[in-house]
C-alpha cells in the first residue's frame, strides 16, 4: 500500500529562509529516491512553518529513505534551523 508522510517543522523565525533553502536543495534527491511518488514543500512564512508532504510506493521504500537521510546526517544538519521538534505523521493511502 502507498504511504504518505507529513512532517511539520517550525523554524527559528530569523532562520526560516535558510531552512527553506536547505530543504529545497534536498527535494530533487527525495523525488529521485527509489519508491518516491511525490514530494512537496508547503510554506507558511507568516508562521515560520514548513510542511513536507511525500507519497511513497510502500512503507519499506519510505523507511529506506528515512534511514538513508539519517545515516547521511541530513536531519541532524537541519536541526540548527528548527525551533521545536519536528512532528512526523505517516498515513496509509486507501
Amino acid at each position: 500500500m502507498k504511504e504518505a508522510i507529513v512532517v511539520t517543522i517550525n523554524s527559528i523565525p530569523e532562520l526560516f529562509d535558510e531552512l527553506v533553502a536547505a530543504t529545497a536543495t534536498m527535494m530533487p534527491e527525495t523525488r529521485a529516491f527509489p519508491g518516491c511518488i511525490e514530494a512537496h514543500m508547503l510554506l507558511a512564512p507568516e508562521r515560520h512553518e514548513m510542511v513536507i508532504f511525500q507519497i511513497w510506493e510502500n512503507s519499506e521504500t519510505q523507511n529506506a529513505y528515512l534511514t538513508w537521510r539519517a545515516e547521511r546526517g541530513d536531519f541532524e544538519r537541519l536541526t540548527e534551523f528548527i525551533e521545536d521538534e519536528q512532528i512526523f505523521r505517516t498515513y496509509t493511502l486507501g
